[in-house]
């Protein structure tokens, strides 16, 4: 028997109690209810400014964004703490909310469309991961999700077929201030103008500044390791450069200068590859936003 929880406790948002607080098979769990409230609480006033009217929370969810094999391969297991997101379920689509490493909001949101899906696939217990086939043929799999057997029950009470499609077809970013759709590749909000940080300074930093790429994209503990190797790299090519003074040991300096002057190239790399991809999220220029009234 479901217990009907106070819109105080619930935050104010519009959770569906009876789905979102309940097993697979219906039935009501306090556990379930602190969990799911838990997982709400850091994101309740994004919710309350992008729900629509008459929308409903069916389940909150914590997982990692999609991600490339090149982004996998040059991170490592730290990109499974880069790319944390919460997801929200409603009876309309699925709220993407890119995350901190303890799932804090990043002031950044995107949205599936049920309009715009074909199948969304939770694959088995093990797994723990979910694939979503788009109607334009894309796929997208959301990784380290907790719930998908609990998903697979939400989504067939769903009827997706009935919902409208959008012009993108596909997951698409959000304002974190109008609610606007963003346009892909477009680090300004063309509704209420709203500036995102960007692919050009990202690589320029990058560049430019051992760990710059990382500070400018909000992600301080790669920028202080990546600043640490690439100081030292640095150091090393100068040393090597320095044996090429008449009383250094001149044998010696060209290999080195090739040796930490290529890693130090392939490091600028992996920054650049990395920031450019972490500006796709949208990331305000400005920390404080006021979102506007709707």
């Amino acid at each position: 028997m479901t217990i009907a929880s106070s819109s105080a406790e619930t935050f104010g948002l519009p959770i569906n109690q009876s789905v979102a607080f309940s097993t697979r098979k219906g039935e009501f769990k306090e556990r379930l209810k602190k969990q799911q409230l838990k997982t709400l609480e850091p994101f309740a006033p994004l919710l309350k400014q992008f729900l629509e009217p008459g929308e409903e929370v069916l389940l909150a969810m914590r997982g990692c964004s999609p991600m490339s094999f090149m982004e996998q391969f040059t991170s490592g297991w730290a990109i499974y703490y880069i790319k944390r997101c919460v997801l929200v379920m409603t009876d309309r689509r699925i709220l993407h909310f890119p995350a901190r490493s303890n799932f804090a909001p990043r002031h950044s949101i995107a949205q599936i469309r049920f309009g715009d899906v074909e199948t969304i696939t939770p694959a088995s217990f093990l797994s723990r991961k979910f694939t979503v086939k788009y109607k334009n043929g894309s796929k997208e799999v959301f990784q380290y999700v907790k719930d998908t057997k609990k998903m697979k029950a939400v989504l067939g009470a769903i009827t997706m077929a009935s919902q409208q499609p959008t012009a993108f077809g596909i997951r698409h970013h959000l304002c974190p201030k109008c609610t606007a759709p963003l346009t892909v590749g477009e680090y300004l909000c063309p509704s209420c103008k709203l500036e995102f940080k960007n692919e050009r300074k990202a690589r320029n930093l990058s560049i430019l500044y051992p760990g710059g790429g990382y500070f400018y994209t909000n992600h301080p503990y790669l920028g202080i390791g990546d600043a640490i190797v690439e100081t030292i790299l640095i150091a090393m090519v100068l040393l090597s450069l320095a044996n090429l003074l008449p009383d250094g040991d001149s044998d010696a300096a060209l290999p080195g200068i090739v040796f930490f002057g290529l890693i130090l190239i392939i490091e600028k790399l992996y920054t650049v590859f990395h920031a450019k991809h972490y500006v796709k999220e949208y990331i305000p220029v400005d920390r404080e936003i006021q979102p506007l009234r709707r």
